[in-house]
């Protein structure tokens, strides 16, 4: 049986998401009400997934998440949010977030999605990635200096990745072995903090911005 920590500062909505899940006979569940408590209770109960609140005091889902990965990387995590803020959507991500809901989303959604990330899968809505990436692409003011760290490789391989190439074709374009080109992109994730191709091309959308402008590897 799965061990769920539900974390979030609306008592109405913990006691009835909690009981929820509780019910389906599937899931022990540990809940706590702020960052604090969640913190305490991830080292004292380990979890198998942790369920966040995004809006809560002090930090809010964010230094949860921030605590998960630094102390507890195997652990998932899903945000819960009564609406869309894409900048905490694009921080999420880059933070390694496994998955987020609308609150208003049907109970057995939620669930459901639940039981996605602890398969070692990935669950966000349509409308949180759609967000996301608008916002990421278009804001004109956005100083981002991301490309800076990556080597005029890195960058070229990034922008076939954000083309839709897999590994086997960029070796291809790149004249490069499949094996290097995996190396590659672990130090791209690595320098960007992302975790997976999607979340790079959410975290390339935002560096377009300075990227594209200084005319590196295209």
């Amino acid at each position: 049986m799965h061990n769920v920590l539900i974390v979030d500062d609306h008592p109405f909505f913990l006691h009835g998401f909690s009981q929820y899940v509780e019910e389906s006979g599937e899931y022990s569940i540990t809940t706590a009400l702020s960052v604090e408590e969640a913190i305490e209770k991830i080292d004292v109960e380990r979890p198998d997934i942790a369920m966040l609140d995004v809006t809560m005091h002090n930090g809010g889902g964010l230094k949860v998440l921030r605590h998960l990965r630094q102390h507890y990387p195997m652990v998932p995590a899903m945000f819960l949010t009564v609406h869309i803020d894409p900048d905490q959507t694009i921080e999420a991500m880059r933070l390694g977030i496994k998955g987020i809901a609308l609150k208003d989303s049907d109970p057995d959604t939620i669930v459901e999605a639940m039981g996605v990330v602890l398969g070692g899968g990935k669950w966000f809505e349509s409308d949180v990635t759609e967000v996301a990436l608008r916002h990421s692409i278009d804001r004109p003011t956005r100083t981002v200096r991301s490309d800076d760290l990556l080597t005029k490789r890195e960058l070229e391989i990034v922008d076939l990745v954000c083309m839709g190439l897999r590994n086997r074709d960029i070796a291809q374009r790149c004249n490069l072995a499949e094996g290097t080109v995996k190396i590659h992109l672990n130090s791209i994730f690595r320098k960007l903090g992302v975790a997976s191709r999607s979340e790079l091309i959410v975290h390339r959308g935002g560096m377009r911005q300075t990227g594209d402008n200084s005319g590196k590897a295209h």
